[in-house]
């Protein structure tokens, strides 16, 4: 079962166009990527799954319509710029989310304090969420679809905020997906595809790719630069010192040195 279809989606900013028909499927339990030049449509498509806006088409989430899924609470999102608190201080908003989900309140306790240690959000908890700075804003929302595990967790353009926690945060980012989460990255950061498996483009028409076997021109055809290891992957094997595309340079190195 695909955890998201897109059939025919078509949308406009008055005259201008921004999706003619677009088709996309997504795995369930995948990790992908969404990449594009400036003006793609990248923050648009995440502002359609969200229920921002309306659109022409068809749009499923595990077989069901957008609106289904985020009122069942299966879709989760994080933005900088999209965001819906109720409460007012960040304890509070924590404890909603898992009396939400149904926990016992006895473990509702032990549950943020093993999370908000993991994300780091552990000396904020008793601040309120209007005085936050964006970076904390957005740690926020990761923690809090950390503890809610969506079906499907959604980024846009997020990781950028995060400067020396994002490792932390992929981290727990990779966890979900392990244990069946589908995770869509719609990001500017090209280096960023190396966290998933699949790499969809976005420019003229819709181009997905494996991450593995992904080769530096076919970023450069959609005016994006390469991530440096896919670069360097890529040249390798055009001198025939490698056959495939090295995601770290510690595996690349042990290659190399063989």
């Amino acid at each position: 079962m695909n955890a998201v279809d897109i059939e025919n989606l078509s949308f406009s900013y008055g005259n201008i166009r921004v999706f003619d028909n677009l088709n996309l499927s997504i795995s369930k339990g995948s990790f992908v990527t969404i990449l594009g030049k400036g003006a793609s449509g990248k923050s648009t498509l995440f502002k359609i799954l969200c229920g921002e806006l309306k659109y022409d088409g068809n749009i499923l989430i595990s077989n069901k319509s957008i609106n289904y899924n985020i009122n069942k609470g299966y879709l989760g999102f994080v933005s900088a710029d999209i965001y819906n608190f109720k409460e007012k201080r960040v304890i509070d908003e924590l404890i909603r989310v898992l009396q939400d989900k149904g926990k016992i309140d006895d473990r509702i306790k032990d549950e943020i304090d093993r999370v908000t240690r993991k994300t780091g959000i552990k000396d904020i908890l008793d601040s309120n969420i209007s005085d936050l700075s964006v970076k904390d804003r957005v740690l926020l929302l990761f923690t809090i679809q950390i503890l809610n595990r969506p079906r499907v967790l959604i980024i846009d353009n997020a990781l950028e905020y995060l400067d020396s926690d994002k490792d932390k945060i992929v981290k727990e980012i990779m966890r979900l997906n392990r244990k069946s989460t589908t995770v869509i990255n719609i990001s500017n950061n090209t280096e960023e595809c190396l966290y998933g498996k699949k790499i969809v483009i976005l420019g003229d028409g819709v181009q997905c790719f494996e991450v593995s076997k992904v080769e530096e021109e076919q970023f450069l055809n959609n005016e994006i630069d390469a991530p440096f290891m896919i670069s360097l992957s890529s040249r390798l094997k055009f001198y025939g010192l490698v056959s495939e595309n090295y995601l770290s340079m510690e595996k690349l190195v042990d290659k190399l040195w063989q």
